[in-house]
């Protein structure tokens, strides 16, 4: 195979590689638009890129199986966890061959998605195409791999959630905002319905040709398109799990912890492309809460709402899903503080429909930043394109979200802010709930 005929370069040629040659065209590479994606298919497979010549590429495979679409609680998180263990290549000759190469790989397990990860040099992008396929077509669900590996790192995230209260605050957000679905919890919190031959059944539905996208960043299109021709060839065709759309309800939760205190305040938020509404994104920087500059309180909405309260911070984001979306606001802080905290941050939200012309273009400009520095990091942004490509099969383009930014106006803004408040808040407190506010206490509608 080609990868083996890569390595057999041996060491020394490998880690002496020579200067970049003119077929690279690093420098000369004359691109109009760096930022802008090829999609394209190939053997059935969805296959996005984009080239600015450089001499590093992230690729990734986005696979339509997170929490949200798991016919079992955890099989999602299990599928994730056996990325990489073993497959045609072992575990171990898999790390020495892509630490040769100087590259790394990885996976990430998000509500709607598997996303595997790679970041290599140029010229070896036959190698990890390949790589990535064999752990779609190839893995062996080992049930020893299952009890030694795979549970207990499991178990070490879940460990760390529960001792995370602005995490486990978030989870339950989306629980009480959807239900099941976009709902589920993203981590396994139970063992009882996973097993290796469950992971397997789950694995045949989510890893088939119509259910996933191959994303790079660095990588010529019609590169892409011809390894993944040549290594997904046996990937089985499907259409993966099947959802209902999404639901918003909401409602209200209290979270006993002794790790923190923690209030999230959510609202029903935007979907992303084709049906992103750009106001939703320019509200939540509107809101904001994190400072521009090191040691300084910041000016944004919720920045001035906790200002005068000590060792207390509220964030705003918002996150775009498929077909809907969640606004949200985090709040941290010492519990007794954090009653006066979520007054003053639904202050914030009321004052929404006074806003100024001058807090609204701040707010696009930062905005815009965001979204044009994550377009500048070859490895940020592949999932959001691999699923919107999955869904529409058309690739989000930063051009586009740009000019839909910059479209946003002081009557969109409010007209957003108006619709939260008037929606059913969802609300959700983590840590001391004898001291921690009821929705009511802050004037929310539950």
């Amino acid at each position: 195979m080609l990868a083996r005929s890569t390595l057999s370069r041996g060491p020394s040629q490998l880690l002496t590689r020579a200067a970049p040659s003119s077929r690279r065209g690093l420098a000369a590479a004359a691109v109009s638009n760096p930022f802008h994606y090829s999609v394209g298919e190939s053997a059935g497979i969805k296959v996005a890129s984009r080239d600015d010549g450089g001499p590093t590429t992230a690729l990734a495979v986005v696979a339509r199986g997170g929490s949200r679409y798991e016919t079992a609680p955890g099989l999602a998180h299990g599928l994730e966890k056996f990325a990489f263990k073993n497959s045609r290549r072992s575990a171990l000759r898999l790390q020495r061959e892509t630490e040769l190469l100087g590259g790394s790989l990885g996976s990430t397990l998000s509500r709607e998605n598997i996303v595997l990860r790679a970041k290599f040099l140029r010229d070896d992008l036959p190698y990890f195409v390949e790589a990535l396929a064999d752990v779609l077509i190839h893995t062996k669900y080992n049930p020893y791999e299952f009890n030694e590996q795979v549970s207990p790192t499991m178990g070490f995230e879940i460990e760390n959630l529960h001792h995370t209260p602005a995490a486990l605050a978030l989870e339950a957000a989306h629980n009480i905002a959807f239900h099941k679905g976009l709902g589920s919890s993203r981590l396994a919190l139970t063992n009882k319905y996973l097993s290796n031959k469950s992971i397997t059944e789950y694995s045949k539905k989510v890893y088939s040709k119509d259910n996933i996208a191959v994303v790079a960043s660095g990588a010529p299109q019609q590169d892409l398109e011809k390894w993944t021709a040549e290594f997904f060839k046996e990937l089985p065709s499907g259409t993966g799990p099947v959802v209902a759309p999404a639901k918003y309800y909401g409602g209200e939760t209290r979270v006993f912890s002794p790790h923190g205190d923690a209030i999230v305040i959510a609202f029903p938020g935007s979907a992303s492309a084709p049906s992103f509404k750009a106001e939703y994104t320019v509200l939540a920087y509107l809101l904001g809460g994190e400072t521009s500059i090191k040691w300084n309180t910041g000016m944004s909405f919720l920045s001035q709402a906790v200002s005068e309260i000590p060792h207390t911070t509220a964030v705003a984001k918002h996150v775009a899903y498929t077909d809907t979306g969640l606004l949200y606001v985090t709040i941290e802080g010492p519990g007794s503080a954090l009653t006066q905290a979520g007054e003053n941050v639904v202050s914030a939200f009321k004052s929404l429909g006074e806003v100024k012309p001058e807090d609204v273009k701040k707010a696009i400009a930062l905005a815009k930043f965001d979204a044009l520095a994550t377009a500048e990091d070859r490895s940020v942004g592949l999932e959001s394109v691999g699923q919107t490509v999955i869904a529409s099969g058309n690739a989000p383009q930063v051009e586009s979200i740009v000019k839909a930014l910059s479209g946003v106006t002081v009557e969109a803004v409010k007209a957003a802010g108006k619709k939260l408040l008037e929606s059913k808040a969802t609300f959700v407190v983590v840590g001391d709930t004898y001291i921690l506010p009821y929705a009511e206490d802050l004037g929310l509608k539950v």
